[in-house]
């Protein structure tokens, strides 16, 4: 707690010069005091205040270095996520790639094969006893 200033008590009924010298000097130094004092307290307030900022501030650094440091390892694990799911799908897309090419491979070759099958559904035509039960073509004879 600070020091309470000092009141003055007691004031002189008569005034000569020495009297008026000697309590003008203690008046003065009395104000002297009670302003050191007064600003004794305001400095001890002023340096509380900026200690309380620096830790609030020293906390909030040390908050956003934890927090950034989770995003980063976020942002680490999001683009390994990415690359796998690229490599998916781009392996999907070849894949289906390679499906359609041979879709397109098979029935080119059966639109060409089919000519030579229309002829022999036309012996199977022909000669119904030929058929066996795997579907596939044999001669009776």
């Amino acid at each position: 707690m600070p020091p309470k200033p000092r009141v003055r008590t007691h004031t002189a009924a008569f005034s000569d010069s020495a009297t008026d010298s000697c309590s003008s000097a203690t008046a003065a130094e009395e104000d002297y005091r009670q302003k050191r004092d007064r600003n004794n307290i305001a400095v001890k307030k002023s340096r509380e205040k900026s200690r309380q900022r620096s830790r609030e501030t020293a906390e909030k650094m040390e908050r956003l270095r934890r927090e950034n440091a989770e995003l980063e390892q976020r942002t680490v694990e999001l683009s390994a996520e990415l690359r796998t799911l690229k490599d998916l799908l781009l392996a999907r897309a070849g894949s289906s790639s390679a499906r359609r090419s041979a879709a397109k491979n098979e029935k080119e070759t059966s639109s060409s094969s089919a000519s030579s099958s229309q002829s022999q559904d036309a012996v199977v035509l022909a000669d119904p006893d030929t058929v066996n039960i795997d579907h596939e073509y044999t001669s009776t004879s």
